[in-house]
């Protein structure tokens, strides 16, 4: 699933407008031993612990706990280099908070209740999915 994420931690942690997010199952994302990444959260759990990289700052992963075994791992879009391989952008979520109006034809969610319940029923269907 991929998402376009307008909260107010999101712009700041990825210095633009939005995030432009691919997410995974956690489990599916290994992090190499001595990895350079600094972890951080921005609010208290269950926030996301936010992922950047030392060196440069940008950022690199996040990992959000929905549920007790539910850990979503969210990349930055833009990491991949091959763009046709990822899923088309599914949704902007806390629209609310954006900068500025987007001109497409993806659902925009706004609030904070409403933009997580819209990640959860996506998450939920890829669960029944599989």
């Amino acid at each position: 699933m991929r998402l376009l994420c307008h909260c107010t931690i999101c712009q700041a942690f990825n210095r633009q407008p939005y995030a432009d997010v691919t997410a995974f199952w956690a489990g599916s994302i290994t992090l190499r031993v001595g990895h350079q990444i600094e972890f951080k959260r921005y609010r208290p759990p269950p926030a996301a612990r936010r992922g950047h990289c030392r060196s440069c700052s940008a950022p690199v992963v996040e990992f959000l706990r929905l549920a007790p075994f539910v850990q979503l791992a969210f990349v930055p879009s833009k990491l991949f280099p091959d763009q046709g391989a990822l899923p088309p952008p599914a949704l902007h979520i806390f629209y609310h908070r954006r900068l500025g109006d987007i001109a497409d034809d993806l659902p925009k969610v706004s609030g904070y209740w409403a933009s997580e319940l819209a990640v959860m029923k996506r998450v939920l269907a890829s669960i029944a999915d599989a």
